[in-house]
């Protein structure tokens, strides 16, 4: 095991894990680095999602549905662990999930096998990984019910967000326009004409045809209180 390896395992949940048991979910674990942009998985690929440790960067989780929309799920930063029900979802259960580096990213990528056969055994396993899949899911609900009671301002924000393709040494762009942003909050187009107005002054995004750029990536997530 490297020591970037194990730098990651100290700000995670792992890290509660004794010693041996980290030492055998780790076991062939597969380092992968990615600059900002890379998609890295997509509905339909793979029986299930894949168990990854990030080490380095930011990657962007996101729910597509059949007409193309997505939805941020969850932000993945240094310690954060992806993937946990994977080893335990049926093979043909869909799987709608992909992610998206936003920055140059590594992180390392486990056997789901592995980790089911060891949680099968090992009980200290077994509560460690419930433990932290409650966690996620208390996450994901609360970000669910901010969206939901969201101002328009912070509902044009994570539109906009949640459409960024990014890529390293330039700023994200959402390409979109008034009107894709309008239909995807469900409002009207000179309502969000307003918010992106007030957005330019503060200058967190700037407007293009047909797209906008944005500025201070970070500071919009910021208005979310997205995990």
């Amino acid at each position: 095991m490297d020591e970037e390896l194990r730098g990651a395992i100290r700000e995670s949940f792992l890290a509660a894990l004794p010693e041996d048991a980290v030492a055998a979910l780790v076991d062939g674990a597969v380092r992968v680095e990615a600059p900002a942009g890379t998609w890295i998985r997509g509905p339909g690929q793979g029986p299930s999602p894949q168990l990854r440790l990030v080490a380095e960067g930011l990657i962007r989780i996101v729910r597509t549905v059949p007409d193309g929309r997505t939805i941020t799920q969850r932000y993945l930063r240094r310690g954060d662990v992806a993937g946990i029900a994977g080893p335990f979802i049926a093979p043909n259960t869909p799987n709608t999930g992909r992610g998206d580096t936003l920055m140059h990213s590594v992180y390392y990528e486990f056997r789901n096998e592995t980790w089911r056969r060891i949680a099968e055994r090992d009980s200290r396993v077994a509560v460690a990984l419930l433990a932290e899949l409650g966690r996620i899911a208390e996450l994901s609900m609360e970000h669910m019910a901010n969206r939901a009671l969201a101002s328009m301002r912070q509902r044009v924000v994570g539109q906009l967000l949640d459409s960024a393709i990014y890529a390293d040494g330039v700023d994200p762009i959402a390409p979109v326009t008034q009107q894709q942003l309008a239909e995807g909050v469900g409002s009207a187009r000179e309502v969000v004409a307003r918010v992106l107005h007030s957005l330019r002054e503060e200058h967190l995004v700037a407007t293009r045809v047909g797209s906008v750029v944005l500025l201070e990536p970070e500071r919009l997530r910021s208005e979310l209180s997205v995990p």
